[in-house]
């Protein structure tokens, strides 16, 4: 069986080396000695739950921290021939993204929706106090005593930094949230940023403008922020040239009301500004009768990231599951229009990153194996993608399979090309990458955010969330339906058109909606009071249900057992007057 290379999911970088890791190994490239170290080879069919996905490394180059799905935090100390072990922690839940801040502290922030703080190297254990249960440190996090408890969101916590002046953390969730907190006391809050249409999941602040926030996720602009005031400046649409590239989806779940079509694209809850989607991306994103995909347009920006080319900043980014990198010129004035570039592969795209000491050059890694040993999943099927089966691979078929890395340039005006000349950097790396076999390769998730981050509409607790929300007044119009005025904080009326709502449209939302509605100045009239006291009534009445059958079943396990109600009293009487009697009797023995 063919020994094939495990594709480098993620990319990173320092001030002179590049790093990528793949599997459950780790591979450093130093660009000023042109020398290639890695971290000890393992058996990565063994050391599955070992993957990594998230990469992290010091201003100084000599520390590495890694997280793989065993949910181990690990730190490397980088020396001249290897990536030696210095320290493996367990973490409690699976983390979404790692960074290592100025002083060195490893910022973790986790899928349930907390971030964490944990010192360079783990806290000696105390002999004296006992460490808290597995479940009580899960149910309250402040319990960890490994690490400092900074902040939680209220869902997955996707992406975090710490902003240039080393004060501030700025956080990213998957219900369109970005918070920036003071740091490290990221209990104090000073302010949130609002106007995401989806969930966010890339945030960059750029060197060259450290005032100057940018972020993406799943709707159709990247927005530009000044983060110091929480002031939107602009939005860089980036449908027309994210949709065309997309090659990878989510997989179908069933739909709950059966018999209904959904389809997400043109559907309400994508932006007026989407492009219509051809005959091609239709298809490519619709679900069959009796299923369903998640809302928006299988758009989910994983990385932004910027450049300096000759002192114009460049800005990259890529969708999850696309087979293209695009870029954009920030402006000096970021309220100036800018224009997408786009520049195509023939496979989906898992990470990039920029060359050190090389201007205008970056490193992009590609899943080879997309469309040979794997495609999208159809109906019916429960994983998140499909396998081809395949036995064995031609030469010239293995030959492209290791062709992971491609080396982009980018000019003044943002454009990229693909550089044709061999870079010393990505055949060292590709020859260090690990091997493994044609099933294990077919099987890796490699695009778990198209899965976990956009909603599935009717299969959440929350449907229905889609509905605007504004900080503005709310105003009955004529007709009696309920006026939503767009502000800034209007998220599906950004357009400037006014949302109103009848009793009927009203009605038909579930309680966290309406809450989320008045809460903004909406009068929801006493449907929320009516609704709410409709289900305490009900929870009351299946408690007394409940307690009602449960007397019922202990009365027939008597009845079965030969045993009243009368009979049980009358036996535990008797006993209790013979210990009586034999306690008397001892007595007067011991007497």
């Amino acid at each position: 069986m063919a020994e094939l290379p495990f594709p480098p999911l993620v990319l990173t970088s320092g001030s002179s080396t590049v790093l990528s890791a793949a599997g459950a190994q780790i591979i450093l490239h130093n660009l000023n000695t042109s020398k290639t170290i890695t971290s000890p080879q393992v058996d990565n069919r063994i050391h599955q739950n070992g993957f990594i996905r998230h990469l992290a490394i010091s201003n100084d180059e000599k520390i590495v921290a890694s997280v793989g799905d065993d949910k181990n935090l690990k730190l490397w100390d980088v020396t001249d021939d290897e990536l030696k072990l210095r320290s493996t922690r367990g973490l409690i839940k699976k983390a979404s993204h790692i960074i290592l801040a100025p002083d060195n502290s490893i910022i973790i922030s986790d899928k349930v929706g907390d971030v964490y703080s944990y010192p360079l190297d783990p806290i000696p254990s105390d002999p004296s106090t006992s460490r808290p249960p597995m479940y009580s440190m899960v149910s309250d996090p402040t319990k960890n005593p490994d690490c400092t408890y900074l902040l939680g969101h209220v869902s997955v916590t996707t992406q975090h930094l710490i902003t240039p002046d080393h004060k501030h953390i700025i956080t990213a969730d998957r219900d369109e949230h970005i918070r920036i907190s003071r740091y490290p006391k990221a209990y104090v809050i000073e302010r949130q940023l609002f106007g995401h249409d989806g969930f966010v999941s890339s945030l960059h602040i750029p060197t060259s403008s450290p005032n100057t926030l940018l972020s993406g996720g799943g709707d159709s602009s990247i927005r530009i922020w000044d983060w110091p005031t929480g002031k939107l400046l602009n939005k860089v649409d980036i449908y027309g040239a994210v949709l065309p590239q997309r090659k990878v989806r989510s997989y179908l779940r069933k739909n709950k009301w059966k018999g209904r079509f959904m389809k997400t694209v043109g559907s309400s809850s994508s932006s007026s500004t989407a492009p219509v989607a051809d005959e091609g991306e239709e298809t490519f994103y619709s679900a069959p009768e009796g299923y369903v995909l998640p809302t928006g347009q299988g758009v989910c920006i994983k990385k932004i990231d910027s450049v300096q080319v000759e002192g114009q900043t460049i800005v990259l980014f890529f969708s999850e599951g696309a087979s293209a990198l695009h870029s954009f010129v920030l402006p000096s004035d970021p309220t100036f229009p800018t224009t997408v570039n786009t520049q195509t592969f023939p496979y989906p795209i898992l990470d990039f990153t920029a060359l050190p000491s090389q201007s205008g050059k970056i490193l992009v890694s590609l899943d080879t194996a997309w469309g040979v040993l794997k495609k999208n999943p159809g109906p019916g099927t429960d994983a998140r993608q499909d396998i081809i089966p395949r036995d064995s691979l031609s030469n010239d078929e293995q030959a492209a399979l290791q062709d992971y890395f491609r080396v982009i340039d980018v000019n003044t005006d943002g454009q990229l090309s693909i550089n044709p000349s061999d870079i010393p950097a990505t055949s060292a790396m590709a020859s260090a990458l690990p091997k493994t076999d044609i099933k294990t390769l077919s099987n890796l998730n490699l695009y778990p955010l198209l899965n976990i981050l956009p909603r599935w509409p009717g299969l959440e607790d929350d449907d229905g969330a889609d509905a605007p929300i504004s900080s503005g007044e709310a105003t009955p119009d004529d007709d009696g339906a309920i006026s939503l005025a767009p502000t800034s904080l209007t998220t599906r009326t950004l357009g400037g058109t006014t949302r109103s709502y009848s009793m009927e449209e009203l009605e038909g939302m579930n309680l966290k909606v309406l809450g989320r509605l008045k809460s903004n100045g909406v009068d929801v009239g006493s449907i929320l009071r009516d609704r709410q006291k409709k289900a305490k009534e009900e929870r009351k009445r299946k408690v007394a249900e409940a307690n009602k059958k449960l007397q019922e079943e202990k009365k027939k396990e008597e009845e079965a057992q030969g045993e009243g109600p009368d009979k049980k009293k009358k036996k535990q009487k008797q006993k209790k007057e013979k210990k009586v009697v034999m306690a008397t009797e001892e007595d007067m023995a011991n007497a």
